[in-house]
């Protein structure tokens, strides 16, 4: 389960002004199939992440990490307290270009290659030809794998997916 502890004697985080992501007493409380509770992953959590500040959430199994991001990402629903992104509820579909996300496993279409599976997420997020094409060559230079590009991805080391994986949350520019 996941518990912070304030900084000082005022628990919740100060005005949101350039906190992109802010976390007020959150909790997440999963029901069974009465409804009872059955598990209480995270609990009042208080947070707030600034432009450009570098992030941890660690702790062990079970804590609370990965229903957390979920959270932030808007794919659960908190039980109790307030998530905003951009200061926005998670949910607004406008805040999603601007979030880039590296689940703990990336699917990969095997019979793509790189340059295509780039190309394929640029135009879920509806970048233009030019813009895709320029973020796929800086993509691929950047993870190293501009000498393997067109190369199916299901011939690609479990290392070389994880850096296409990278890539592809990285392909919008995100915030």
């Amino acid at each position: 389960m996941m518990q912070l502890a304030p900084n000082s004697s005022d628990s919740s985080p100060k005005a949101a002004g350039d906190a992109m992501v802010v976390l007020q007493h959150v909790s997440k409380i999963f029901k069974d199939f009465w409804m009872r509770d059955r598990a209480r992953a995270v609990d009042n959590i208080s947070l707030e992440i600034r432009h450009k500040e570098i992030f941890g959430l660690l702790g062990p199994n079970g804590s609370g990490k990965s229903t957390t991001i979920k959270m932030i990402l808007g794919l659960l629903k908190p039980s109790h307290g307030r998530v905003s992104v951009f200061g926005k509820l998670p949910t607004d579909v406008s805040i999603k270009k601007r979030i880039g996300y590296l689940p703990e496993e990336s699917y990969m279409y095997a019979f793509l290659n790189a340059r295509e599976t780039l190309d394929y997420y640029g135009k879920l997020f509806e970048l233009d030809h030019a813009t895709r094409k320029r973020r796929i060559d800086e993509l691929l230079d950047m993870i190293g794998l501009t000498n393997a590009q067109f190369r199916p991805v299901r011939e690609y080391s479990k290392g070389m997916q994880r850096r296409i994986g990278i890539a592809q949350a990285l392909i919008n520019d995100p915030d």
